[in-house]
């Protein structure tokens, strides 16, 4: 523990990455021009050791799709996986969606040691009127956890969801809170289990494009930054993922984050190529 309070984060595995890496606007400014999307997640792999899987959220993708990801990416890489949106924002976690849960964790094992937590996005007309679904899923997530070695976050977007007792309802059953910069939300961390889940959104459509910074976001940075290492010794892990629409350009955010933590800046493959052929 340093002086001022805060936890060494170098002392705690830290994995740090953005939200998806299929990204056509990032081929120029972070994969080399015209990179083919099946090579993207290789390239990905090689600059940071953790990203969420955004497409999962769309649809759960077919066994082959997921074992090419493991194969492609190097040990010690970790996906975090978004549930289907049919379980978070069509069934709201209705007792009927818990098998589709069960079938998304068979799927997403293909990953073995390299999944990470799996993260349920609920939905904003989600909200403290439907914590009875919450309460009926959380036994299944913590059997899930302790049968399968899988772990669970969960990002809430109402308010009505704020309380102690939400809270605590997740920490009895070791699922995390996930603590997160969106526009309507409050940004604070509440360490609910072993590990830290923060993600850094922004507003949807807020650029065009994505390929560079466009809006500078260095003192709320460094705020999470400060209250990511406050919270450090408190947990075994901690995972940070970055959206496009939080400064306009993810990879970019993520080095400045990994600076502000000590983690140090990582080479972007397009310059990795440049290197190798300098």
């Amino acid at each position: 523990m340093h002086e001022n309070g805060r936890a060494d984060t170098r002392s705690v595995p830290i994995f740090i990455g953005t939200m998806g890496w299929g990204y056509t606007d990032w081929c120029g400014p972070f994969y080399p021009p015209n990179t083919e999307g099946r090579d993207q997640i290789r390239l990905y792999a090689r600059c940071f050791n953790a990203v969420e899987i955004d497409s999962t959220f769309y649809a759960s993708p077919k066994p082959q799709v997921v074992e090419g990801w493991y194969q492609a990416t190097p040990e010690h890489f970790v996906f975090c996986p978004k549930v289907p949106k049919q379980i978070t924002h069509e069934l709201h976690l209705a007792s009927s969606s818990h098998k589709l849960v069960k079938e998304f964790i068979v799927t997403m094992k293909r990953l073995k040691e390299k999944l990470g937590p799996i993260l349920f996005q609920m939905p904003p007309d989600f909200r403290r009127s439907e914590l009875a679904k919450l309460e009926g899923t959380l036994p299944l997530l913590d059997d899930l956890a302790t049968t399968h070695g899988v772990r669970f976050a969960i990002e809430f977007r109402h308010r009505s969801l704020e309380g102690r007792d939400v809270a605590e309802l997740l920490r009895r059953h070791r699922v995390a809170l996930a603590a997160v910069d969106y526009i309507i939300l409050s940004p604070k961390i509440e360490i609910t289990t072993d590990f830290l889940y923060v993600r850094l959104i922004g507003r949807h459509g807020a650029f065009s494009h994505h390929n560079r910074i466009q809006q500078d976001k260095s003192e709320r940075l460094q705020k999470w930054a400060e209250a990511i290492q406050c919270a450090a010794d408190k947990v075994e892990k901690i995972f940070i993922f970055c959206n496009n629409d939080y400064e306009g350009f993810s990879p970019a955010t993520c080095n400045r984050m990994r600076r502000l933590l000590g983690q140090g800046e990582t080479v972007f493959p397009v310059d990795y190529q440049r290197d190798l052929f300098a």
